[in-house]
């Protein structure tokens, strides 16, 4: 019988090799779809599903026993996933045709005008609703530096980088599952 040392050592070294292995992200296989956030055909769609279901149901199993910075790595790759399975995310990238500013005024038909904005070098994205939008993630009371809303960061930061065709910056600055009351408020810096 295992020591609960080696139980634990076990858990961390398959977190680890779950974050690097490919074989466990089908969809991250294609090198150029890891790049273009595109999702052609179904196919990719039905392995970003696949991704985003798996990881939804082992995060309810095994999130107490995860370290936090593991736990932010699992939620960013099925915020990933889940903009290459989600129809209407692939329609915006599809939309847009490599145009910021046609993302923007999409996004503003979808969260009203005043809720999402370019500045120069910085788009506000806010989802004017006082609860988390999605529901793969867990009910539950605010704390701060909640790790799901992580997934919603690069849910929006691959929908952005894609659309511009380069890397993007997006922080958290504000969101129900962190504050009561608070809307999802998102800084999208491209560059």
């Amino acid at each position: 019988m295992k020591n609960l040392l080696e139980v634990h050592m076990d858990r961390k070294t398959f977190l680890r090799s779950l974050l690097a292995a490919g074989a466990v992200f089908p969809c991250c296989l294609n090198p150029a779809l890891a790049e273009s956030g595109k999702c052609n055909g179904t196919k990719c769609q039905e392995d970003a599903k696949a991704v985003r279901e798996f990881l939804s149901a082992f995060l309810r199993k095994e999130e107490a026993g995860m370290r936090h910075d593991d736990l932010v790595k699992l939620m960013e790759e099925r915020g990933r996933a889940c903009c290459r399975a989600l129809d209407f995310r692939q329609k915006l990238i599809q939309d847009s045709a490599g145009d910021l500013d046609k993302l923007v005024e999409l996004m503003g038909k979808l969260v009203g005008p005043e809720n999402c904005r370019r500045d120069g070098q910085l788009v506000t994205l806010i989802y004017p609703v006082t609860e988390c939008v999605c529901g793969w993630s867990p009910k539950r009371a605010p704390t701060p530096g909640d790790p799901y809303c992580e997934c919603s960061k690069a849910n929006n930061q691959l929908l952005f980088e894609t659309v511009a065709g380069k890397p993007v910056h997006v922080e958290v600055a504000d969101s129900p599952r962190r504050h009561a009351g608070a809307h999802c408020k998102f800084l999208i810096h491209v560059s």
